[in-house]
């Protein structure tokens, strides 16, 4: 059997009107979950990407929070519980770097999530002309296919869909893990 943890920056009203850093504090003892769990022998943390989510989720920037537990960790394997890929909200080429990026600092230790967000109150944020959340499944069906291409490809071909564009280019850096 194998464990993991799952973080995601909750910070309850009741906690925020009785701490006016309550924000911070929950996202440092997050980092600490998670370094508690890498030396106590979890496989895995995985950490949200969320978007206007008062409450629910304050870490909107889980690359940046993965990218520090890849340096304060050792073995547990560090994934995105999303990366939202959907261009409107990240670029596909930005989450394929990230991506890579990620693999580097932790060593291979990188698990890539994927999805397309909680629901429409974060897509709307973004797109707010959206009005069938099928559309974003459209989207990331279209882009989920092309993280491969980009990573494995010495020049990756360029894609020409529907709702994004990229000429030839090399996308850097590539993954590590083996």
């Amino acid at each position: 059997m194998e464990f993991g943890i799952f973080v995601q920056g909750y910070v309850p009203a009741a906690r925020a009107a009785a701490d006016p850093e309550a924000e911070h504090h929950a996202l440092i003892e997050e980092t600490e979950y998670v370094i508690q769990a890498d030396r106590s022998g979890f496989k895995y943390a995985w950490a949200s990407e969320h978007h206007f989510l008062e409450e629910y989720s304050h870490l909107s920037a889980n690359d940046v929070f993965l990218g520090y537990l890849a340096h304060a960790t050792e073995r547990i394997h560090l994934g995105s519980g999303i990366f939202n890929p959907l261009a409107p909200v990240n670029h596909p080429v930005k989450v394929a770097e990230k991506v890579a990026m990620l693999d580097h600092l932790s060593g291979g230790r990188f698990e890539f999530g994927s999805g397309r967000g909680a629901g429409s109150h974060e897509i709307l944020g973004f797109m707010p002309g959206v009005t069938d959340m099928n559309h974003t499944k459209e989207l990331w069906e279209e882009t989920i296919a092309e993280f491969p291409k980009m990573w494995l490809q010495d020049e990756y071909e360029g894609f020409h869909g529907k709702h994004w564009q990229l000429p030839p280019r090399k996308v850097l850096p590539k993954p590590y893990g083996p």
